[in-house]
């Protein structure tokens, strides 16, 4: 694994801002980060499980990690087809990678989730990876991509 930290996944196009977020009660006991892939269950926001076969919010903001269902809300991004992400991936990339379907992977350290090509759940397309300090913290090595879920990993709402 390269050298370098994970960040959160985050918007990266003006939709996304413009349709806002959405309020949801969350799941007891989550822990997600900001950026995480979120599923409903029951009615609750919770964090995907492993290589998701379908996601339908990222988190905008950490889990609250209430002792009950429904303690807290947690704000989310609703995901749709057309929806830019930025997303950090896993290993040093190519020119030759743009375009390339990625899963979604959960890194046990930081709690990120990132991009990885040897992941088969190919959650989303990359559309462009970027390499220039202005689409990441300083001092980030992994690579930085916008990349879009792929339409039959979104849920519905």
């Amino acid at each position: 694994m390269a050298a370098g930290t994970y960040q959160a996944i985050v918007p990266n196009s003006p939709n996304i801002f413009s349709r806002g977020t959405v309020g949801l009660p969350e799941k007891a006991s989550q822990t997600f980060k900001k950026g995480a892939p979120l599923v409903l269950n029951g009615g609750y926001l919770e964090e995907a499980g492993t290589a998701p076969s379908t996601i339908r919010y990222f988190a905008a903001e950490n889990a609250h990690n209430g002792a009950s269902d429904g303690l807290y809300d947690v704000i989310a991004w609703p995901i749709g087809a057309d929806d830019l992400w930025e997303v950090s991936a896993q290993d040093a990339v190519a020119v030759a990678d743009n375009g390339g379907v990625y899963g979604l992977v959960k890194d046990a350290t930081t709690g990120f989730w990132y991009l990885d090509d040897d992941d088969t759940g190919d959650q989303m397309e990359v559309l462009h990876f970027k390499s220039t300090p202005a689409l990441g913290a300083v001092g980030d090595t992994k690579a930085r991509a916008i990349a879009k879920v792929q339409s039959g990993n979104i849920a519905s709402a």
